[in-house]
This record gives C-alpha cells, sequence and structure tokens, in this order.
C-alpha cells in the first residue's frame, strides 16, 4: 500500500514542539487576516453600489422648457423608475430646478387625484426632504370619506373619468416654508415656481414644473446632489370611506367600486440628482 509522501517536520529538527507550532500558527493567522480583509473590501465595495443607486446626472438646459404640459420640447429622453413605474426627467441651469414626470399607472393616477402629489428636496443629497410642493393637493378628507363607488363600464369611460379627476388642480400647497403649509393659487405664486398637470391625449398624467433654488433656500453652488423624493398622497384611516369593498386594481372595467384598501401605500421614487 502507497503512503502519503508529505512528512510534517521533525520538531526535534526545528527546535521542538514549541518551534513548530511557532511555524504553523502564523500561517493560521496570515490565512485569517486575508479573509478578514477580503470580507472587508467585499463590504466596502457594496456600500459603495448602494450609495450610487439612484443617483443620477442633471440634463443639460439650454433653453428653459415652458411649463404648459407640452413635454417633447424637453431635451431629454425619458427616464424610467422600475419601481414605481414613473417617467422621469429632472435638469437645472443656474437658477432653476426643472420637473418632468409621466405617469401612465391606473392606481398611480387614482393616488394623485384622489391624495395629491408630494416633490421634496434634500439639499444634503438624502432622502429626507422637508422642504418642497404638494401639487396637486387632492381632495379634502371630508370628501374622501364620502367617495362613492364609480362604474365604468369600458375603456373609454375609464378614460373620460381620468381626465375628470384632473378638473380642478389651481391649488399647490408649499412646504417647509412655515409652521404650517402655504396654500396658494397655482397661477399666483410670487416665487417664480411654475407648475402645471395635465392629461395627455392617452389619459396619461404629465407633470411638469420649474422650482427656483432660492424658493427653498438653496444654494446651488454648495449641493453637488439633491435628493429628489416623488411620492404620492395615500389612504388613512382619517379619509377612507366607511364600508370600502375589497381591492380592486388600478381603474379597470369597473373604475373605482372599491378598491380602497390598495391605496393605502404610496407610490415613491427617490432620486439623487448630481446638478450642473
Amino acid at each position: 500500500m502507497n503512503r502519503s509522501t508529505h512528512r510534517w517536520p521533525n520538531a526535534r529538527k526545528c527546535g521542538g514542539v514549541g518551534a513548530f507550532v511557532r511555524e504553523i500558527v502564523p500561517l493560521q493567522l496570515n490565512v485569517l487576516q486575508m479573509n478578514r480583509l477580503l470580507f472587508i473590501f467585499l463590504l466596502s465595495n457594496s456600500f459603495i453600489v448602494n450609495a450610487q443607486k439612484g443617483v443620477r446626472e442633471s440634463c443639460e438646459i439650454t433653453t428653459p422648457p415652458t411649463i404648459d404640459g407640452q413635454p417633447s420640447e424637453w431635451p431629454a429622453d425619458w427616464n424610467l423608475d422600475g419601481d414605481s413605474k414613473i417617467l422621469y426627467n429632472f435638469c437645472n441651469d443656474a437658477d432653476n430646478l426643472y420637473v418632468r414626470l409621466k405617469f401612465t399607472d391606473d392606481l398611480t393616477q387614482r393616488k394623485i387625484a384622489m391624495y395629491g402629489l408630494y416633490i421634496k428636496l434634500d439639499p444634503s443629497g438624502k432622502k429626507k426632504g422637508k422642504v418642497g410642493l404638494k401639487y396637486p393637493i387632492g381632495k379634502d378628507d371630508r370628501e374622501l370619506k364620502k367617495e362613492k363607488p364609480v362604474n365604468l363600464p369600458d375603456a373609454a369611460a375609464v378614460e373620460a373619468y381620468k381626465r375628470q379627476m384632473l378638473g380642478d388642480v389651481e391649488v399647490v400647497e408649499l412646504i417647509g416654508l412655515a409652521k404650517e403649509g402655504i396654500v396658494a393659487s397655482r397661477l399666483g405664486l410670487a416665487n417664480g415656481i411654475e407648475v402645471l398637470i395635465v392629461p395627455d391625449e392617452n389619459a396619461n398624467y404629465i407633470y411638469e414644473a420649474k422650482i427656483p433654488f432660492q424658493s427653498f433656500g438653496i444654494d446651488r453652488t454648495k449641493t453637488p446632489v439633491l435628493g429628489i423624493t416623488v411620492e404620492t398622497g395615500r389612504q388613512t384611516a382619517a379619509n377612507q370611506p366607511a364600508g370600502a369593498a375589497p381591492p380592486a386594481q388600478g381603474f379597470g372595467q369597473r373604475g373605482f367600486a372599491g378598491g380602497y384598501s390598495v391605496l393605502a401605500a404610496p407610490a415613491y421614487m427617490w432620486v439623487g440628482l448630481k446638478l450642473k
């Protein structure tokens, strides 16, 4: 029978058992140290990847777009947020942030029309925006509690109802400038903010805004990355109609016939924008 040719060092020749141990233990420690360094390296890389997730370059603006609900004049192709299904662009020049959003998802459109839409800004580049605007502001809680199911028998009825839901969107709420939100007419804003939401030819919701940095005290030169949160309002205990029916997704053939519980979670998107 063949025996292994490998032989351990002779303890006597190596200076006894103590010397033998001194040879082996450093090898084990080196392996442990290498494994530890590899773990730290991989962990650091994961932090870098996560930190970069959601960070995008601001698009170039040479001629500022007109805030009129006609998105074709923007200089960039749409970006898609896969989680929220929101199409978007964020651009800036020296003085203003420009926002273009497109909402094609029926359920998200319901949340916007019923509960409003927030745009929140965070000059630290994080997800803790405390200034911004709510537009449209949605319906009052008392109105929402009185909501009744609406029967929408076909696609044409659904489209007409989606347009109708944006019939009264002339009020804006400014957030973070005072203890309470400042509510004003969209056309009467004196700080340079312009904002509009309209349905397009396919009843998708198109949102455009021009937001001067100074309107929220943001110094562009000291803000390399601007955190931007887009978030719909949602259903709460304060605005849920009594006896709401089991949920139905989106508008659908039955439209607003129930479906209230699916409205409890807001549609949400965050982008860290590298300003120009």
